[in-house]
C-alpha cells in the first residue's frame, strides 16, 4: 500500500470535516465583524457624549462672554459676575491686541499678538497655548468686538476642567481622546490619526472633531467574547447541518432503494375486503401496496408513497400494482364477480400510454369476473384532462371511486362535473359515530350528498359493530375496515374469503 492510499480519507470522513469547518469559516468572520461593529458602536456613543459635553460648555461660555460685553469698562464687575464659573479659567477683555482685564486677575496689560499670531480676533472656537506653552493648550471661545479685529472677549476653558470633566476616560472603554480644531490638536503632543480601532465624531454645531480610540483590553474582551460565542453556535450549526444532510442522504438512499426495490420485486400487495352493509357478504377488495426493505424491514406506505411522488416514481408504482394484482388473481378462475379498487394518482391519467394501460388491465380483469375500480383521492384535484380520462375509463366498463372524500378541498361544482360511481367516506368521519363532534354532522351531510348524487357509498375504517350498524341504517352500501378484516396477503384471501 503506497502513502497516497494510506492517508486517503473516506467520503464520510470528508463530509464530517466539511460539516465541522464550513460553519466555522462562516461564523468566525461573522463574529469578528459583529465584535468590530460593537466596538465602533461603543466608541461612537462615548464620543458623542464627549461632543455633547463640550458643546454644552461652549454654549455656556458664549452666554458668559455676551454678559461680559455689558461690563467692558468695569473689570471689577466682570470679576464679580464670573468669579465662580467653574468651567472657565478666566474671561479676558482684549483691546488693541492687549489683554486689559481678567475675571480672576483683575486689570492687566499683556500684549497677546504672539498668541494671535498676527491674525485678527475671529468669533468662534479656537485652541490657544496659554503663555505659549503647548502643555497649557486649551479651548478658547472668542467673541470679536466691532472694529479692526483687535478687540474682543476671550472665554478660556480651564485645562483641568477640560481633562477632568469634559474628556474624562476613567471607567470607560476608551484609551485616548484627541480633539482637532482649526488644524490644531488637543492634547498638543498628539496627531489626529490612529493605527488602532477608533472613530471620529464631528460636532454638528461647532467646528471641531474628536478622535476616540478603543482601549486594548476592551478590544481583547470583545473579540474573545465574540469568538467564544461563535464556537458553540458554529458547533450547533454543524450538528444541524449534519442532521439535515444525513436526512436528505437517507431520503436519497431510500429513493434509490425504492427504484431498486421495484426491480427486485421487494414490493408486494395486500388486499382488504369490502363487504355489503346488509349481510356483510364479500363485494370486492382494495389492492394496497407494501414494501419489505431488505434492511429496514416493512416501510410504512405513507413514507414510500410520498417519496415516490417526490421522486416521480408514482407512475411506476401504479404500473406495478396493476401488473401484480392481475398476476395474483389470474389463477384460472373466471367467476369472481367482485370489484378491485386500485389507487391511481391524477398525474397517471395525464399520459395516454397510462390510460391505455388502465383500459387494457380493465379488459383483462373483466375476463376473470373482476370490475377494475380506479380510486382517485379527493385531495388531489382533477383537471379537465383528468375528468376526460375518467369518462373514457367508464366507457370501457371500469368504475370510478372518489377516495377519502371530505378531507380535501374539492368543491361541489367539481364533484358535479366528475363522472364517478363510488364515494368513499374517510375513516375520520366514521370515527365520529356515537361521538358528539362537528365531524359527526359532516358524516350525515356526506351520506345525504351521496344519495342525492345517486352514487354508491363505501365507508372506510369501520372498526366497531355500532359503526357498521349505523352506516347500514343510513344507507351506506359497502363497508371496509378492521371490524371485518385487516389487509390480507393473497394466501390469506384465498383461504378465508374466496
Amino acid at each position: 500500500m503506497n502513502s497516497s492510499q494510506r492517508f486517503e480519507l473516506s467520503v464520510e470522513t470528508k463530509s464530517l470535516i466539511a460539516y465541522l469547518f464550513v460553519p466555522l469559516f462562516i461564523v468566525l468572520p461573522a463574529a469578528f465583524y459583529l465584535s468590530l461593529a460593537g466596538i465602533h458602536d461603543v466608541l461612537k456613543h462615548t464620543g458623542k457624549n464627549y461632543v455633547d459635553r463640550i458643546e454644552d460648555v461652549v454654549t455656556e461660555i458664549e452666554i458668559d462672554t455676551t454678559l461680559a460685553m455689558n461690563y467692558l469698562n468695569s473689570c471689577e464687575a466682570i470679576g464679580e459676575k464670573l468669579l465662580f464659573a467653574n468651567n472657565l479659567r478666566e474671561l479676558i477683555i482684549v483691546r488693541d491686541s492687549v489683554a486689559v482685564c481678567s475675571s480672576k486677575r483683575g486689570d492687566l496689560n499683556v500684549n497677546i499678538e504672539n498668541i494671535l499670531g498676527g491674525q485678527k480676533i475671529m468669533s468662534g472656537l479656537h485652541l490657544y497655548d496659554i503663555d505659549q506653552d503647548e502643555e497649557q493648550r486649551t479651548i478658547v471661545v472668542a467673541s470679536a468686538l466691532p472694529g479692526d479685529g483687535s478687540n474682543g472677549v476671550f472665554g478660556v476653558v480651564d485645562p483641568t476642567y477640560l481633562i477632568g470633566r469634559l474628556l474624562d476616560i476613567e471607567d470607560t472603554n476608551v484609551d485616548k481622546v484627541t480633539a482637532q480644531l482649526n488644524g490644531k490638536t488637543y492634547p498638543a503632543d498628539r496627531e489626529f490619526h490612529s493605527s488602532t480601532i477608533h472613530d471620529i465624531i464631528k460636532s454638528k454645531h461647532f467646528d471641531f472633531s474628536l478622535l476616540v480610540e478603543a482601549d486594548s483590553d476592551f478590544i481583547t474582551r470583545r473579540f474573545v467574547f465574540g469568538f467564544m460565542t461563535a464556537l458553540p453556535i458554529s458547533l450547533l450549526i454543524s450538528v444541524l447541518l449534519y442532521l439535515v444532510m444525513n436526512r436528505l442522504k437517507k431520503r436519497d438512499d431510500l429513493a434509490q432503494d425504492l427504484k431498486q426495490g421495484l426491480k427486485r420485486e421487494e414490493l408486494f400487495l395486500v388486499y382488504q375486503p369490502l363487504v355489503g352493509s346488509d349481510e356483510y357478504d364479500l363485494r370486492g377488495f382494495e389492492a394496497l401496496i407494501r414494501w419489505q426493505h431488505p434492511s429496514m424491514g416493512l416501510v410504512r406506505p405513507d413514507i414510500f408513497i410520498s417519496l415516490a411522488e417526490r421522486e416521480h416514481l408514482i407512475n411506476d408504482i401504479t404500473d406495478f400494482v396493476l401488473k401484480r394484482a392481475y398476476q395474483d388473481l389470474n389463477n384460472g378462475r373466471t367467476d369472481y364477480n367482485l370489484s378491485l379498487g386500485v389507487n391511481v394518482p391524477p398525474s397517471y391519467l395525464h399520459e395516454e400510454k397510462n390510460l391505455l394501460a388502465l383500459i387494457h388491465y380493465g379488459q383483462l380483469f373483466s375476463q376473470i369476473g373482476i370490475v377494475l375500480t380506479t380510486e382517485i383521492t379527493e385531495r388531489q384535484m382533477l383537471d379537465d384532462k383528468g375528468r376526460e380520462a375518467l369518462h373514457r375509463l367508464r366507457e370501457h366498463g371500469m368504475r370510478i371511486s372518489i377516495d377519502d372524500f371530505g378531507t380535501g378541498h374539492t368543491a361541489l361544482s367539481v364533484i358535479q362535473q366528475t363522472e364517478f360511481d363510488y364515494l368513499k367516506i374517510d375513516k375520520c368521519f366514521v370515527d365520529t359515530i356515537g361521538v358528539e363532534t362537528v365531524n359527526s354532522a359532516v358524516l350525515n351531510t356526506i351520506i345525504e350528498l351521496g344519495h342525492r348524487l345517486n352514487v354508491q357509498m363505501v365507508a372506510e375504517g369501520v372498526e366497531e359493530e355500532h359503526q357498521a350498524q349505523y352506516l347500514a341504517n343510513m344507507g351506506v352500501h359497502k363497508l371496509q375496515g378492521y371490524y371485518f378484516a385487516k389487509p390480507l396477503s393473497l394466501k390469506e384471501i384465498e383461504t378465508t374469503w374466496l
